[in-house]
């Protein structure tokens, strides 16, 4: 069956506790045959939604597709811009028989609480009830049940890194030409849980456990998906918490049978879930330990991948203390230091003041002499599993050596997801004792079999595994853990 098919999106994962709103310059907008070539052959969601659609030889119609590194609330005016230009290709490309969406989960804007059910509301009135709506979400989404009365089906990732957001977004389309002749009916259940988690990864662990519960559940041919949904606890919104999507084909009460048998899983082990964490000293003291190198040192408190600022000290500073040989620690944002760096030029010794310039909850500028070993133009491409064949800009970069550590100063906020940003400044990470890294568990998928243990870092940040440091006025309570006396 031929179709046709117009495919867009908005992903923002939002940090309400960010100050700072997320403003229209700090999304990459892609608009028609741009959106194809940026996108396609990429295992991006809206590349599988391409492959799927070139399998069938349906007619792909781009429209737009707008992403910001996670940030703070989406200002009024840059969501207004941006959901408007979308509606307006839409409109442009109608007739159309489904429409695919790359959407997060975890949206929110300025006078809009969530901006998918927003999206998908304005979508489904401007195509009507016969088009097919489908699209992907993010593992870390805070979903509202109404998302599911205005879409067809959705699918998310399973995994964190989340290295099947390809295989998801063909899914969602693979799915359209049995939408369309009705052989497959999808019912849709969300089953919500009291329940905040902090970052983890699924390739090992209890989450691995419960994914596999997932999988059993879809091994009933009726099943089309069943989804662990972790939420994203570093937003105060009344749809914060983990939630499990059961659809199947006809059945309500089966998509609810599912959704409920790993909900009550997930319950059941949420004392087992959460990541072990440590002080940045002690987390360097353990890494030293370690006999089998190179080891990570995590800063999770200050991953831009959940809306940080991505200048945070205190890892880095722990790092520098220890004075480890053979060490790096990337990346840290700081466009200052970084111009500072490229007038001054390659074998310069400068004085700097690194970091620490965003707000005063990720610590105190460092104060060193750096020597100036290497410059970039912060262009590159990723190589990791998760996001493959993505080009990626992280504004010009300087590699300073601080103390015989290695640091890479970038322009724009960015968290490692493989070696690649190493490489581009001359360092093979094979090489070295530890490795201090930006980011929570997105770095596993690319960095696997080089990185052979880790250790989280936990600090004051805006995106500390201490969910108590933060204000919970709009989740709903009680909440585990905030609350240790919730019930599910």
């Amino acid at each position: 069956m031929t179709f046709r098919v117009a495919v867009g999106g908005i992903e923002h994962e939002t940090n309400t506790y960010r100050m700072k709103d997320a403003d229209l310059s700090d999304f990459c907008i892609v608009r028609g045959d741009e959106l194809l070539s940026e996108h396609a052959g990429v295992r991006t969601y809206l590349g599988g939604m391409l492959d799927a659609a070139a399998t069938h030889k349906a007619t792909v119609i781009p429209t737009l597709h707008a992403k910001a590194e996670p940030a703070g609330v989406i200002s009024a005016a840059a969501y207004d811009e941006i959901v408007v230009e979308l509606l307006d290709r839409l409109k442009m490309a109608l007739p159309v028989d489904a429409v695919g969406l790359s959407l997060h989960g975890a949206g929110i804007a300025r006078g809009r609480e969530n901006i998918e059910v927003d999206i998908c509301r304005r979508i489904r009135e401007l195509v009507g009830p016969n088009v097919r709506i489908v699209i992907t979400l993010d593992l870390h989404g805070n979903l509202s049940p109404e998302l599911f009365d205005l879409v067809d089906v959705a699918f998310g990732t399973q995994n964190a890194p989340h290295t099947d957001m390809f295989e998801r977004g063909r899914d969602a389309v693979a799915l359209v030409p049995q939408l369309i002749d009705g052989s497959v009916v999808p019912k849709l259940h969300l089953e919500r849980l009291p329940l905040l988690l902090p970052p983890v990864t699924t390739m090992n662990g209890m989450t691995a456990e419960i994914n596999r519960i997932c999988r059993s559940m879809e091994e009933d041919s009726d099943i089309i998906a069943c989804t662990f949904f972790h939420g994203f606890p570093y937003a105060d919104t009344p749809f914060g918490g983990a939630s499990v999507l059961g659809i199947a084909n006809g059945s309500a009460a089966k998509a609810r049978e599912a959704a409920q048998t790993v909900t009550r899983a997930i319950w059941d082990a949420r004392m087992d879930i959460p990541a072990k964490a440590f002080t940045p000293q002690e987390a360097v003291e353990r890494a030293l330990q370690e006999t089998v190198k190179p080891v990570a040192v995590l800063d999770g408190a200050d991953n831009t991948g959940g809306g940080c600022p991505g200048d945070g000290t205190y890892v880095l500073r722990a790092i520098l203390q220890a004075k480890p040989v053979d060490s790096c620690f990337g990346v840290i944002c700081d466009p200052e230091v970084v111009e500072q760096a490229h007038r001054a030029g390659p074998g310069s010794e400068i004085e700097i003041l690194l970091g620490g310039k965003s707000d005063d909850l990720h610590g105190d500028p460092v104060s060193a002499d750096a020597y100036v070993k290497l410059l970039t133009d912060g262009q590159f491409v990723r190589r990791s599993p998760a996001g493959e064949g993505t080009v990626e800009n992280v504004g010009r970069t300087a590699r300073l050596q601080i103390d015989g550590v290695d640091v890479i100063v970038v322009s724009k906020r960015y968290q490692p997801f493989d070696p690649e940003i190493f490489v581009l400044h001359g360092i093979d990470v094979r090489r070295l004792s530890i490795l201090g890294l930006k980011s929570t568990n997105h770095w596993r998928a690319g960095f696997q079999g080089v990185l052979k243990s880790d250790f989280l870092a936990d600090s004051p940040g805006l995106m500390t595994q201490d969910l108590s440091r933060f204000a919970h006025e709009r989740v709903p309570r009680p909440i585990w853990p905030l609350d240790k006396e919730t019930t599910y």
